[in-house]
């Protein structure tokens, strides 16, 4: 059974609090466009908000920041992945109508 340190300790509240200011803040920007399209500068910074968000999840809450980093960029590369899809798709609407 593996105890947490004090170390480990305060690195996972300092995630998480991250993590929570990181969620809030993206909601309140996205809140700001109810019935309208999100900006392009706003949602590529919502996008880096929900990678960030992702590997501190990955990393601290999954425990993955030193057991197996193989394992945790396998799992931060899909959050990426899919905000790079999501990107593509708002710049094709943007450019091609």
């Amino acid at each position: 059974m593996n105890v947490m340190t004090a170390k480990q300790s305060a690195r996972l509240f300092t995630s998480a609090n991250w993590v929570m200011m990181l969620a809030i803040v993206g909601a309140l920007m996205a809140a700001q466009w109810k019935h309208q399209a999100v900006p392009l500068a706003i949602l590529v910074l919502l996008l880096v908000f929900t990678v960030i968000k992702a590997r501190l999840i990955i990393l601290d809450f999954m425990g993955l920041r030193a057991a197996r980093p193989a394992m945790a960029i396998a799992l931060w590369s899909w959050p990426t992945l899919f905000s790079f899809a999501s990107l593509g798709r708002a710049l094709g609407s943007y450019w091609f109508g």
